[in-house]
């Protein structure tokens, strides 16, 4: 029993580590991720859209004037909106201009900046708490949370695979959908929460 503590202790590094190596250079991982079965692809994904939905429905929860939690996830959904609508068109775009990137990349690049959102929205989360707790009398501050969290996880999404398609393809047409990519994520999530933004 003693034995296998240290081996499983030294798994769960290993697995730390290979996320944060993913989010430190996410270009090379990206390539390595693509080469591997899809499930492996998408796992960092699953992951960091575990970590945004809780993040984001605990932002819910740190306002003392109640457990109002379906009102609060408003901001939430726009993220979810935005990469259903943004994502398979960038992947069509890139197929259309030949870019020097696969299909699989992109996924893989996606799903790093799905874990680095997650990762990013996690450790901004006591902050936004501790924010709430001492602004009691500010609604401003009181309803931040709700639409910070999930922004600043989606403006992590969308820096990842902009580094990591700029990259691997120096192409004039890579770079001006990298920045497509990033700016239509930020307007259909500003357009789709701007309803939050009004009862700030």
């Amino acid at each position: 029993m003693g034995s296998a503590s240290p081996g499983a202790a030294v798994g769960r590094l290993d697995l730390v580590n290979s996320l944060l190596r993913a989010v430190d250079r996410p270009a090379r991982e990206a390539l390595d991720m693509a080469r591997r079965p899809l499930a492996a692809t998408l796992a960092p994904a699953l992951l960091g859209i575990f970590l945004v939905a809780a993040t984001s429905a605990s932002a819910g929860f740190v306002s003392p004037g109640g457990l109002r939690l379906a009102p609060r996830l408003d901001a939430l959904r726009a993220v979810f909106e935005a990469l259903l609508v943004v994502i398979p068109g960038t992947i069509v775009f890139a197929i259309y201009l030949r870019l020097r990137l696969t299909t699989r990349v992109l996924l893989a690049a996606t799903s790093i900046g799905l874990l680095a959102a997650g990762l990013v929205a996690t450790c901004v989360m006591p902050l936004m708490a501790f924010l709430v707790l001492v602004s009691q009398e500010a609604p401003l501050i009181l309803a931040l949370p709700s639409v910070f969290v999930p922004g600043l996880a989606l403006a992590t999404l969308a820096a990842l695979p902009v580094r990591v398609i700029t990259s691997l393809d120096s192409s004039r047409a890579a770079w001006w959908m990298s920045r497509a990519f990033a700016f239509f994520l930020g307007a259909v999530f500003l357009l789709r929460v701007h309803s939050s933004f009004l009862t700030l």
